[in-house]
């Protein structure tokens, strides 16, 4: 039996996967790319040439008879699929045209189906915009170079300059902006007219202006319903893309339970999405089942999710998780480590979040920072600390309190004299505060006030071990009441208050146009 060859078209660092595995299942690779190209020396051959040169490319495969196209990058799709078109073997679509690379061209084509829904959008034709927000994106740049959101007609200006170097020919596309909702990517492989979703992963970006994406999950939290309404409309799009051969990576959003389309790509997702999270995330073994639609041989098998994998990335937008990096190196849910120091870096797209360095966890459950030994710290008086003062100064300028710096001062001053400041304090930083005062013995009544816990910190337990501090403080005291008052919709926190054994006593009050509720414990 002839053995299988295999054309890779570039040979940059994304062709490591690709290689590997063909040389696992005896297939013989041979790349083409630059000549300072990553992967040279991992190829079974290499040759110099172009991934543009397509006469060139097609000739070298005829003569070494390749009997395989698969692309390696983003940039290299459609001169694949053009490749195995020509040598009339499986590849992409392209009777029409090439719709994997090209937003624009997405878009038009994706208009189509009714499964998935779209922002309005247009190329950009140098008249003013209408409205504000809009985003604004190089047509075919990818790792979410050139694009960015933009409020008002000067940050228009200067991203239609940046997006315009970065497009390939020059065009920006216009699209209204989504607000809201989750960020989802689809790990597809489709073969003739099938396509099987192997695995859906939640994204967590930087926000505006540039959503770099700074974290991966798998797999992601999702409900039935819309599971299935994703399997649906991920089919359609592929096939009205004429993505018919080998991996792709939808992205989506998702608000209010509709679908939104973002983009797709006609290979697999980078930041580790494909090669390490799907890989470890499922029993599917990803790659292998791309080369095997190069050469029409996929068989159907049951896919599984067996693990929950992510990545996080050590850059500035992350850097609120240094507990959970720092952690990662002796943590038994590490499976890979690149960071090299403490220094987070900013992160303006995929490519500098990347070379951030970044761990990626394997474990039972998502990897977060209640994984971590933040756990352990515990909620603490701290008024006799001898950073006491600064503790309580930097905290409440990082949560932007609007006082002077004279009210503030006078504020920690009778903090620390009068009251009791009950802080759990991270890495020299107030991450949950609550003040407490029980000083009327008469009544023996306290009051507890400004509660606060940072936002990257909640969701964690740490607003119940203040709370329960606070308790304790009172009752070794001998005090027989404790008093707060809470916003009225913060239901979050009026919950919390009743599982410890406070009542809403009726009396409400308004405070900086805020209605809040007073609610009462008895300490038995």
């Amino acid at each position: 039996m002839r053995k299988k060859i295999l054309a890779i078209i570039g040979a940059g660092e994304a062709a490591f996967p690709i290689i590997d595995k063909a040389k696992e299942l005896d297939i013989l690779t041979i790349g083409f790319g630059e000549k300072n190209s990553l992967a040279r020396n991992r190829v079974d051959f290499f040759i110099e040439k172009s991934i543009f040169d397509i006469a060139g490319i097609v000739d070298e495969c005829r003569k070494h008879n390749v009997n395989g196209v698969i692309a390696s990058s983003e940039i290299t799709t459609e001169s694949a699929a053009i490749i195995a078109d020509e040598l009339q073997l499986p590849g992409n679509d392209i009777k029409n045209g090439f719709f994997a690379r090209n937003k624009y061209l997405m878009r038009e084509r994706v208009k189509t189906i009714s499964s998935i829904n779209q922002p309005k959008y247009y190329i950009y034709d140098g008249n003013p915009v209408e409205k504000f927000p809009v985003m604004v994106k190089a047509v075919d740049a990818c790792g979410k170079k050139g694009i960015k959101l933009v409020k008002n007609e000067v940050e228009f200006e200067d991203a239609i300059k940046l997006s315009a170097q970065i497009s390939s020919n020059g065009e920006v596309l216009i699209e209204e902006y989504l607000d809201g909702g989750k960020e989802y990517s689809i790990e597809c492989i489709a073969s003739n007219r099938d396509c099987f979703i192997i695995q859906v992963t939640e994204k967590i970006t930087s926000g505006e202006p540039y959503f770099t994406e700074i974290a991966h999950h798998q797999p992601a939290d999702l409900s039935d319903e819309i599971r299935k309404k994703i399997e649906v409309a991920t089919k359609n799009t592929l096939e009205v893309l004429g993505i018919k051969c080998g991996m792709a990576h939808m992205e989506i959003k998702i608000i209010d339970n509709q679908i939104y389309f973002i983009e797709v790509g006609a290979r697999a997702g980078g930041d580790h999405i494909a090669d390490v999270l799907t890989v470890n995330s499922t029993n599917y073994d990803y790659y292998k089942a791309a080369i095997d639609c190069c050469f029409d041989c996929l068989e159907k098998k049951e896919i599984k999710n067996i693990a929950y994998t992510g990545i996080y990335f050590h850059c500035k937008e992350n850097e609120h998780l240094k507990r959970l990096f720092a952690d990662a190196n002796k943590a038994d849910w590490c499976i890979v480590n690149t960071v090299e120091n403490d220094c987070f870096l900013d992160a303006k797209g995929n490519v500098e979040a990347s070379n951030s360095g970044y761990i990626i966890y394997k474990s039972d459950h998502r990897i977060t920072l209640k994984d971590t030994s933040i756990m352990n710290l515990r909620a603490e008086r701290i008024n006799e600390y001898e950073n006491a003062f600064d503790l309580i100064w930097n905290h409440n300028k990082e949560i932007g309190r609007t006082l002077s710096d004279d009210e503030l001062k006078k504020g920690i001053e009778k903090f620390l004299n009068f009251g009791n400041v009950i802080s759990i304090v991270d890495d020299n930083r107030i991450v949950a505060f609550l003040m407490l005062y029980c000083n009327n013995i008469e009544t023996l009544e306290a009051y507890i006030c400004n509660v606060y816990v940072l936002n990257e910190y909640r969701g964690l337990g740490l607003s119940k071990k203040v709370l329960e501090k606070a308790i304790s403080v009172c009752k070794s005291k001998h005090f027989t009441t404790i008093k707060l008052h809470v916003a009225k919709d913060n239901i979050t926190a009026i919950n919390l208050y009743e599982q410890y054994g406070f009542l809403a006593t009726g009396n409400n009050k308004e405070n900086d146009n805020e209605l809040q509720m007073e609610m009462v414990k008895f300490l038995g």
